[in-house]
């Protein structure tokens, strides 16, 4: 007789894997080593595609703490683009699979994430449960979302020439159904991630459980930490389903309303993808913000150097006055002192002086180009977003108009900072083809050579008089503190923390327009008295603390939908299922579990647990918060589940081992172990798959154990697997532990750290074999 299931792989590893995930839509399966390295491999070729150097992308992305990112858990996302993993230091990474690039990270745990479960959106055209007389349909919804999203130009145009190889520009998620990654940490705390990057709702379930049933059950009053075991969220988002243990060996089944994400669906969609835009276009305020401020330093540092070896030419001369005053005589009679004279005959290369000049212009079209257009796209969706919060009846409890309004204010003055950064910028660099020309018609004075038109340009000598008085090692961008023009820069100043240049005479002085000068956030017309003041209060210190003040305060804008979606969730069953005695460390006890939900919003939960006084794998099922139904496998003795999960809509599978007790032994030493898989749910058109489901009126007392009455409805009769794969024999191995892909009908076992089996759930050994001699006998 052949074997159920087919052996596709079965490989031993080069190193010890932590954790590993099946592909959902790809036959891939994606590897956690013991360094942090993840590893995608295909499941029948075994060829490896490639590996995400996790560790190093931390170091990459200036993670603080990088050590304690080591990944604990890894899951893919509903589509097979993505993969999420979470860390021990409560964050959670996401990489895109097509080009092992990072999608995103974030931080919104403290406790190490020990699961991820990602859900997507049921699609069809069924009737859906929904009080919301403005949802539409998703499919409809997303044609309208994506033409309302559309910036011009593209957000990819933002980026086309940034060094940063790893920004995601993830214009796909305009074209995804409505997902969701739930994150749980390791003292329950789960987090509702919209698309594993806008985290929505944030649940303490220990804090909420012991709100609402401290009274009713003396373990939850007592316990002070609990472990989810597992969770899933129905795919029309009406139900989050959650199995936990507290720590004082109390095992519950929660179910919690969450009817509200499906009535505000749409608007939750429509802020998550504003959430996301916001954060590529602060990502490309802040990759040009540092690129102006490196080439202002590389530019600060040329000049610097000139002007030190100016000063050396003095202090050889033994003069003791400044370069500015040196060249300001130069400027008001027109003939040089020697030093002068030697300097600028020897030492001055007017290309690279033009080089300079050059950078100054590159620095003022980077932010005409790139910096101010992604400011106004932001200022936009906050905009869109304070439109939406007056809409009282849609965006209720998700958008707070007056946190919006302040935000709005704050950008808009931020907005007059960085206008007033091109307009300052633009000055510096009239002031240097002042300055420079001037210093080459000098050279080519005192050289006796005839000047090249492309390099002599008319220069204006006020402006020139005005940067010597300055002072030529003045910041003019970014200076050391605000301080006076009179005065010199500080010398307790740290260049680390450059300051924006708002002193109002310099910038008045610096514009070349005639008329209108901007003035710490006023408009002065020079040629009248009047002032005309903006709405906007001006923001004066750091430009760089502005900037990063600016980027908290723009996603301030979403505090409202964390705070206040998980208020309106609520809790329809707590039903205790078992409990043991944490204290009597003589006994092991163990709990496995899985869940499932279906499309009709029926949640399916298989259960085995050591604590049974019969060895029974039970599996309830929940169709409404009243009525709960139960069936169950008797197993044989010698069986003890390794671990279940569900398979599909009508199967689930289960990881068994089998104790082999010799006649002059009292304990199993080895074990068989099989995977083997058990139907739950008839399927149309089969009754093969019908299981008897019996109801029980969970509206019993809190405190009263579930278990304790199963074990009293069921008969005894032992009741196979229809399906059954040896996995190991004879056997000391351990852990044993599989995981499934139930669209690729796949199942990945690993043996220990290093080996891992690859099983085809779709067909049968036994089948290939009858199918070959049927091919022999024709």
């Amino acid at each position: 007789m052949g074997k159920d299931f087919v052996l596709l792989n079965d490989k031993i590893l080069p190193n010890d894997i932590k954790c590993y995930s099946c592909g959902t839509t790809m036959d891939l399966i994606a590897l956690v080593t013991k360094d942090d390295q993840i590893v995608i491999h295909r499941f029948l070729t075994w060829q490896k595609l490639f590996t995400i150097n996790h560790m190093t992308t931390t170091v990459n992305n200036n993670s603080d703490n990088s050590n304690n990112k080591s990944i604990v858990s890894i899951q893919w996302s509903p589509n097979g683009k993505m993969i999420s993993v979470g860390c021990e230091d409560g964050s959670v990474f996401i990489y895109n699979i097509e080009n092992a690039k990072l999608i995103n990270k974030s931080h919104n745990h403290k406790h190490p994430i020990h699961k991820l479960v990602w859900i997507k959106e049921q699609q069809n055209n069924g009737p859906i449960k929904c009080n919301n007389s403005n949802y539409v349909s998703p499919p409809l919804f997303l044609s309208q979302l994506k033409q309302n999203m559309n910036l011009f130009p593209s957000i990819s145009y933002y980026f086309e020439n940034s060094r940063e190889e790893n920004k995601y520009l993830g214009g796909e998620i305009y074209d995804r159904p409505f997902d969701v990654l739930i994150c749980c940490d390791n003292i329950g705390i789960v987090s509702l991630v919209a698309f594993g990057i806008f985290k929505i709702v944030t649940l303490d379930l220990l804090s909420l459980l012991k709100q609402k049933y401290s009274n009713t059950h003396f373990l939850i009053k007592t316990s002070k930490s609990l472990k989810i075991l597992d969770i899933t969220l129905t795919e029309s988002l009406n139900n989050l389903s959650v199995m936990v243990e507290t720590d004082n060996g109390l095992f519950l089944s929660v179910t919690i309303d969450t009817s509200i994400l499906l009535e505000k669906r749409n608007e939750i969609h429509e802020i998550s993808l504003q959430y996301f835009l916001l954060c590529q276009l602060q990502q490309s305020l802040d990759v040009h913000i540092k690129e102006i401020t490196e080439k202002w330093k590389d530019i600060q540092q040329q000049l610097s150097t000139k002007w030190v070896e100016f000063e050396k030419v003095l202090s050889d001369y033994g003069f003791s006055s400044s370069i500015e005053q040196e060249l300001i005589d130069l400027l008001m009679c027109g003939v040089p002192s020697p030093p002068v004279n030697q300097f600028i005959v020897n030492n001055i290369n007017i290309k690279k002086l033009k080089l300079i000049e050059s950078n100054c212009n590159y620095i003022r079209e980077i932010l005409i180009k790139y910096i101010l257009p992604s400011f106004l796209n932001i200022f936009h969706i906050i905009t869109v977003l304070h439109n939406n919060s007056l809409e009282n009846d849609r965006y209720k409890g998700l958008l707070d108009t007056t946190t919006i309004k302040y935000i709005l204010d704050y950008c808009g003055s931020f907005g007059m900072r960085l206008q007033s950064l091109e307009t300052l910028i633009s000055g510096i660099e009239s002031h240097y083809t002042s300055f420079f020309s001037w210093i080459y018609k000098v050279q080519c004075t005192l050289n006796e050579i005839q000047p090249d038109r492309k390099l002599s340009l008319p220069f204006n000598e006020l402006s020139i008089m005005s940067l010597l008085k300055k002072g030529l090692k003045f910041d003019l961008l970014f200076s050391p503190s605000l301080s006076s023009p009179s005065s010199p820069p500080s010398n307790n100043s740290s260049n680390n923390s450059p300051t924006f240049s708002s002193n109002n005479n310099y910038n008045n002085e610096l514009n070349q327009s005639g008329n209108l000068s901007f003035s710490g956030g006023i408009i002065n017309n020079n040629n009248g008295n009047d002032n005309i003041e903006f709405q906007y209060k001006d923001l004066k210190g750091n430009f760089h603390d502005l900037f990063k003040d600016f980027s908290s305060k723009i996603f301030d804008t979403f505090n409202e939908i964390t705070t206040v979606l998980p208020t309106l969730f609520k809790f329809e069953n707590v039903i205790p299922f078992c409990l043991y005695d944490k204290n009597d460390t003589s006994v092991t006890h163990k709990l496995n579990c899985s869940l499932i939900s279906h499309p009709n919003d029926t949640i399916f939960l298989s259960i085995h647990t050591t604590l049974s006084n019969s060895n029974r794998l039970f599996i309830c099922k929940r169709e409404d918060k009243l009525n709960w139904s139960f069936t169950c496998y008797q197993l044989n003795e010698q069986y003890s589940v390794l671990d279940c999960k569900f398979f599909n809509e009508s199967s689930l599978m289960a990881l068994v081992s089998e104790d082999i007790i010799k006649a002059n032994q009292k304990k199993s030493t080895r074990k068989n172990t099989f995977l083997k898989q058990y139907h739950y749910n008839q399927t149309d058109g089969n009754d093969n798959t019908n299981r008897e489901y019996i109801k029980l009126d969970v509206n019993i007392p809190p405190s009263t154990i579930l278990l304790d009455l199963l074990d009293t409805v069921f008969s005894n009769e032992v009741e196979e697997s229809f399906k059954s794969r040896e996995i190991i024999l004879k056997s000391r191995i351990s852990p044993i532990t599989f995981e499934l892909s139930t669209s690729r009908k796949i199942s990945a076992t690993f043996i220990g750290k290093r080996r891992v089996a690859l099983y085809d759930l779709a067909e049968d050994e036994e089948d290939e074999e009858v199918e070959e001699e049927q091919e022999v006998e024709e």
